[in-house]
């Protein structure tokens, strides 16, 4: 069986400093007990913000345990990754709901803009017993929804639904990468972002997730007359310099 250490993320001395982050907020539902976790964001030398943390049900006698090495960036182009590794210590299958979001505002000015959302998700999922192991969606719900404003854009944001993927005992397997076929949605839609997962997980099972969840603004049109204005304001000015 894997050994995990806890390395849960909390607000540092950085908080109000001009390096620190949007906070981080992660709510756990594991088999209907739930817990939460906050997080600064810190700054990286790529100019985004990283969140590293996890969390368990116990120490040492975990029953699971949950892990997540995140960047985000919230500009012209906003986004957050599916860094995330959930491990079942137990030896039944458990459920998990797990949602993030991060606050993310409309940059101002121009009216009402527009998101372009785009994203992918893929994994992997081993067996940490001889027996084998099994991801699978549950109800009428995707396994992963990208979220803005703690809601979801559309079923456009919507992977891996009616999804059950096994993986040999002892082994580990390669979750096929889903992604999203870019789409526009017109307004604000909140001032967050965010996803959510949804999955039932083996005992003795490790998944974990890599892709990314985002969105590009889309400028409203009164800013792009704005733009375009400006652009033939400077044309004259320099026709009248010459």
């Amino acid at each position: 069986m894997r050994k995990f250490t806890f390395i849960l993320g909390v607000a540092t001395a950085i908080s109000g400093s001009a390096f620190a982050g949007p906070i981080l907020n992660i709510k756990f539902d594991v088999d209907g007990k739930r817990t939460s976790v906050g997080q600064e964001g810190e700054l990286t030398p790529f100019n985004d913000f990283s969140y590293v943390g996890s969390i368990g049900d116990g120490y040492p006698s975990a029953s699971w345990v949950v892990g997540w090495n995140l960047a985000s960036n919230f500009a012209a182009t906003s986004f957050v990754t599916n860094g995330f590794t959930i491990a079942n210590l137990s030896a039944s299958t458990k459920r998990f709901n797990i949602t993030l979001e991060i606050p993310n505002p409309l940059p101002s000015g121009g009216g009402a803009a527009s998101w372009q959302f785009f994203g992918n998700l893929g994994g992997t999922l081993a067996s940490d017993t001889d027996a084998s192991s099994t991801l699978s969606s549950y109800g009428t719900n995707p396994l992963w929804q990208g979220l803005r404003g703690g809601t979801s854009p559309g079923p456009n944001s919507e992977l891996l639904r009616d999804f059950t993927f096994s993986s040999p005992g002892g082994t580990s397997a390669t979750i096929p990468q889903a992604n999203i076929t870019p789409y526009t949605v017109a307004g604000g839609l909140g001032s967050s972002l965010g996803y959510q997962f949804q999955f039932d997980l083996s005992g003795g099972s490790t998944a974990s997730f890599g892709g990314v969840w985002g969105a590009n603004v889309v400028p409203a049109p009164s800013a792009l007359a704005l733009v375009g204005l400006s652009g033939v304001n400077l044309l004259v000015r320099r026709r009248r310099m010459t």
